[in-house]
């Protein structure tokens, strides 16, 4: 009815991290594709791990990491192109772990081995003696928008430090990267910026642990045939000492 509808909208307005709408189709932006502009951005040795294949369109769904809602495009191409944004540094709002840190422009940027993530301060922010941490994105657990639910606060959307520091105006074009004991709390310059940010870091991300999946199964495996092999040499060794 009508009246249901304007309350669910003055709930929203209210406290837009409340998730009043959880199981709607419209809840959230949907991604689209950024990059069409981008076609001349060469490759770099670094993700080749990341980035075998050409194309990778799926439901991007690992046990370990889950993207951001409407993200299913992890292919070579997105990956590439959102690594080479990253190299150049992308300026965004970071907002501040602790509750007496405010929220500050920040330039975030990877490191030359492609999947560690740091930022630093944008020109005419204030500057820390303190190194920036260095993030493992194969380690990321999860992109989170901030209408998304929290699993931790199942009654609401977002992060902590989102629900307490983004403002509403601002909750569309924010999102958080979860890691096991922190998490990285960014509002973008603008929606669009943000949509570009939220599935690149899923292609990236996705891509990185598909990768680190494959090199431990591969390193199992290479140490099984190792035992295999010690093993058929010990009992050849037995067998021979007792003729």
């Amino acid at each position: 009815s009508d009246d249901a509808l304007d309350d669910a909208n003055s709930n929203r307005l209210e406290n837009p991290y409340l998730d009043t709408n959880r199981n709607s189709p419209d809840r959230q932006p949907q991604l689209s594709e950024p990059y069409a502009h981008a076609n001349n951005i060469s490759s770099n040795a670094s993700l080749s791990t990341a980035t075998q294949t050409h194309e990778v369109r799926m439901p991007m769904y690992l046990p370990t990491f889950k993207p951001a809602t409407g993200c299913t495009n992890a292919s070579d191409f997105i990956v590439r192109c959102f690594v080479a944004r990253l190299r150049s540094g992308i300026t965004v709002v970071k907002h501040g772990r602790s509750r007496w840190c405010k929220s500050r422009l920040r330039i975030l940027h990877i490191h030359p081995d492609g999947r560690s993530l740091s930022w630093k301060p944008a020109m005419g922010e204030p500057t820390s003696s303190r190194r920036p941490p260095k993030l493992d994105l194969s380690t990321c657990q999860e992109v989170r928008h901030a209408w998304s639910p929290d699993p931790l606060n199942p009654m609401f959307t977002g992060t902590p430090i989102l629900r307490q520091k983004c403002e509403a105006a601002n909750a569309h074009k924010s999102f958080a990267l979860i890691f096991r004991k922190r998490t990285v709390d960014i509002t973008a310059v603008t929606a669009d910026q943000c949509k570009v940010l939220m599935e690149g870091f899923s292609a990236l991300c996705f891509r990185l642990q598909v990768a680190s999946l494959a090199g431990r199964g591969g390193a199992n495996q290479k140490k099984k045939d190792e035992e295999e092999a010690t093993t058929t040499a010990s009992v050849t060794l037995t067998n021979n000492s007792k003729k």
